[in-house]
């Protein structure tokens, strides 16, 4: 039974794994920039269901939060505020988007010939070392969310606190380089 439970798992990674590249190629290949958003979220949330399928429930959710909830509604604000209507500029970017589409996938296989023994190998017997005092009664492999977040909040708040602080002005300037453009 156990058996089936893990093979069952590796094959929804591999499902939701190759519904994000397909997602992914069509925020290159796209036309739109909202259809391109749209296409990111749907990525992003295929992202999550690898997570989940890892058992991995803080970075799945974590990954529906911030990217799928907050990323894309930042990539959206965006979209509507700048005005992409000039022709010529539309033109550069489908060109482009060609050449990124055949260098993603260049990408794709080149990373997959090089890492296949890790990405398909055993896997880690421990999923995440905490230090002894934070990982004081606590099961580490049965109660992940819990580790991470020990981890999170002891050990990398710094580091936490100042990646939101770098969202929070990228967001801001984009608000301003948007409010720019229409002046």
């Amino acid at each position: 039974m156990e058996h089936f439970i893990e093979t069952i798992g590796r094959n929804m990674f591999a499902i939701f794994g190759v519904m994000a590249l397909g997602g992914a190629a069509v925020v290159v290949a796209s036309r739109s920039a909202v259809h391109s958003v749209l296409a990111f979220l749907f990525a992003m949330l295929c992202i999550a269901g690898c997570f989940l399928s890892l058992e991995a429930e803080f970075l799945g959710m974590a990954q529906i939060l911030v990217y799928a909830g907050g990323i894309v509604v930042l990539f959206l604000f965006v979209v509507m505020l700048v005005e992409v209507t000039k022709a010529k500029e539309k033109e550069v970017f489908q060109l482009q988007s060609r050449y990124a589409i055949g260098a993603v996938l260049l990408g794709v296989a080149a990373f997959s010939a090089v890492f296949r023994k890790v990405i398909f190998g055993a896997a880690s017997p421990q999923a995440l070392v905490l230090r002894p005092d934070l990982a004081q009664g606590l099961k580490v492999a049965e109660q992940n969310a819990q580790a991470v977040s020990r981890g999170l909040f002891a050990d990398y708040l710094l580091p936490f606190e100042i990646l939101s602080v770098v969202l929070l002005v990228a967001l801001v300037g984009a608000v301003v380089l948007a409010k720019t453009e229409r002046v």
